[in-house]
């Protein structure tokens, strides 16, 4: 409920298309009070980007925010803006979950994943590079260790196991 996703994009994330850090981006942003609105997954983007590149999209490892907490990206871009306010925490990621795009109108000094870009008018990108080529026996076996279902299981499995007591002095 605290993340708006077009019908599209639901059925996208179900049958396990997304990248599991947009995922945990989306989350990240909903738990830090930011309602994302978001209006581009894998469903409904071109395979290119209008540069001519190979989206991002293409294979689940990206997605568009329209609007932040109910306000559109179009026409509030600028410092303190929600957009400005959105990127800010998503520039807090790091390791693994660092975005490798960040689009918008606006660029940050010192981020080296924030380029300004004309037709961002009205959406922030956010990217990550794909772990894996499509197909690869990397992406694969990446897609074949669990099923977004199993992560759940797992994690609340892993909830129900007692630590062991380690001694902190040799025996």
């Amino acid at each position: 409920s605290r993340i708006e996703i077009y019908a599209c994009g639901r059925r996208d994330i179900q049958a396990g298309s997304i990248d599991r850090r947009v995922l945990a981006t989306l989350e990240f942003l909903a738990a830090s009070g930011l309602k994302p609105t978001v209006t581009s997954l894998y469903c409904g983007h071109s395979r290119l980007t209008t540069s001519g590149n190979v989206s991002e999209h293409s294979v689940g490892s990206a997605f568009d925010i329209a609007k932040v907490n109910g306000v559109p990206i179009l026409d509030h871009q600028g410092e303190g803006s929600i957009t400005d306010i959105a990127i800010q925490r998503l520039l807090t990621l790091q390791g693994t979950m660092k975005p490798h795009q960040i689009s918008s109108l606006l660029t940050y000094q010192g981020a080296d994943n924030t380029p300004a870009l004309p037709d961002h008018a009205d959406h922030i990108h956010v990217g990550f590079a794909p772990e894996y080529a499509p197909g690869s026996p990397g992406a694969k076996q990446l897609g074949a260790v669990l099923k977004p279902s199993q992560w759940v299981k797992l994690i609340d499995r892993l909830g129900q196991i007692d630590n062991p007591h380690v001694a902190t002095t040799p025996s």
